[in-house]
């Protein structure tokens, strides 16, 4: 008997994790109102041992608030390691973990904010199969077909740059908030492997002559992956560090900013083998094992960029809002991706803080959530496939709507690789035992059933597929049901 191993590559989605963490940010003074709290998470790495995935990363938060003094900000960061429990994972499983931050919640306490945040984590797989497969012997007919199957050709474990610099026209007397993080949007094959593009998004809110003021920025990366030909990646970008330097004249400050983000996956490339899903023998009794498989087939991969917005009112008792001073994401948090015909459908909430000063002359601010349910189309995707998306928020904006209602809105960008299960009953080992009775008919009339291929006559009549094609040419096959097949056998004599 004649085998062959077959290795392959399977994806799956884990279980995600969600874990609290709490802290106390504190102040330079006494708070008189908490205007705007961003929680952010980054530097995210993953290792695998025995049953666990032990995932590390680093959480920051930044509060403004305004006190008897005027605006004024604190920061927190501090290092996280959290172990997620799996029993699938093991030597040779290979994981990635997208990491956002699903809830905030805070509480003025004097001169310090308590702050409890919910940090999810969403890991993926990748496992490696070894499968040994029939692969023919005398005597035997076997069926055959093609698979489509995955393997993982290279890690990504790179790091891009982004800088850009913005002259602000006047001077910056404070630093309030300065935050970034970073989506990949789109890969794209090049001669030479593949290309992932992406957005890092930084936000910089600072006090300029007495003011709050805002600036966003947009910081295109893209990043060349030598990879063999029709490859596609399984990545996900986030940032590692940071930095803003401010510089120029008095008058006419210069933001210099700096970000660095890591990306981490794997490419994969799809191939097709040839299995023996089938056999039988015409001529001796024939044992065999033919175990169901499973294989993934890669679809394709995906971008897309969706806008969604919202609106908020003022709460009773409040000032009219007079003008929005700021606006900033706190939380961009994909809950969902479930899989239809020609669409995935993604569904999640984008919160985010807006500052604004009132018509009597103080600062306030409001907390806006925007959920979405967004179809993205894709013809190839159909019910029943693995979907695996990341977004991030690349654009905010917040203005007065009849002084009463404050409306938000945000741009979103989304990658998506979808992933395709197959099965197909593989033939993994076949023992030919003893020759079979051959007395019997010279001619065998059978009546076809339904659907049935020559190779299903065939085995039926124990004769060659090609034998019962040859003596019924009029046949087509599947057949239809009720069609008379007939087969000539040579009778020993």
């Amino acid at each position: 008997m004649q085998t062959k191993q077959i290795q392959f590559d399977r994806i799956r989605r884990l279980g995600s994790g969600q874990f609290v963490l709490e802290c106390n940010v504190s102040a330079e003074s006494e708070i008189k109102s908490l205007l705007c709290v961003n929680a952010d998470i980054g530097d995210i790495r993953a290792a695998v041992t025995a049953g666990q995935i032990a995932v590390s990363g680093k959480v920051g938060v930044n509060v403004i608030y305004e006190a008897q003094d005027g605006v004024n900000s604190a920061d927190y960061v501090t290092d996280f390691s959290k172990l997620l429990a799996d029993e699938g994972v093991g030597e040779g499983t290979k994981v990635n973990v997208s990491a956002s931050i699903a809830d905030t919640e805070t509480e003025v306490r004097g001169s310090a904010v308590a702050v409890r945040i919910v940090v999810e984590l969403s890991p993926v797989a990748v496992d490696g199969q070894r499968l040994e497969a029939f692969d023919g012997a005398d005597g035997v007919c076997d069926k055959r077909r093609a698979v489509s199957l995955a393997e993982t050709v290279a890690d990504i474990d790179s790091e891009v740059v982004a800088e850009e610099k913005y002259s602000v026209g006047s001077g910056v007397q404070k630093v309030l908030g300065f935050t970034a993080a970073a989506v990949v949007c789109k890969q794209t094959a090049t001669e030479t492997g593949l290309s992932i593009d992406g957005e890092i998004c930084a936000d910089v809110v600072y006090l300029s002559d007495g003011e709050i003021c805002r600036k966003a920025f947009s910081l295109p990366f893209a990043k060349e992956v030598e990879t063999p030909e029709n490859c596609v990646a399984l990545v996900t970008a986030t940032v590692t560090d940071s930095a803003l330097n401010i510089g120029g004249k008095e008058d006419d400050a210069v933001m210099t900013v700096t970000v660095k983000a890591g990306l981490t996956g794997f490419v994969f490339k799809q191939f097709e083998e040839e299995i023996v899903s089938d056999v039988y023998s015409p001529c001796h009794k024939l044992e065999f094992s033919c175990p169901c498989v499973y294989f993934d087939e890669i679809v394709g991969v995906n971008a897309y960029r969706e806008r969604i917005s919202g609106s908020v009112p003022i709460a009773d008792g409040d000032a009219d809002a007079a003008r929005v001073l700021c606006a900033k994401a706190a939380e961009c948090d994909l809950v969902a991706v479930k899989a239809g015909d020609g669409v995935a459908v993604a569904e999640g909430v984008v919160t985010a803080c807006v500052v604004y000063e009132a018509e009597d002359g103080g600062k306030a601010s409001v907390k806006v959530e925007l959920p979405y349910a967004l179809d993205l189309e894709d013809r190839r995707v159909k019910e029943g496939d693995l979907v695996l998306a990341y977004a991030g928020c690349c654009d905010l904006f917040a203005k007065i709507k009849r002084g009463r209602e404050i409306e938000v809105g945000a741009t979103l960008a989304f990658s998506a690789l979808v992933v395709r299960t197959a099965q197909a009953g593989v033939v993994t080992e076949a023992g030919v035992g003893e020759k079979l009775d051959d007395a019997g008919e010279a001619i065998v009339v059978v009546s076809a059933k339904k659907g049935e291929t020559s190779w299903d006559l065939a085995k039926r009549l124990c004769v060659r597929a090609d034998e019962v094609e040859r003596f019924n040419p009029s046949v087509d096959f599947p057949a239809s049901g009720g069609e008379k097949i007939v087969v000539y056998r040579m009778l020993e004599m």
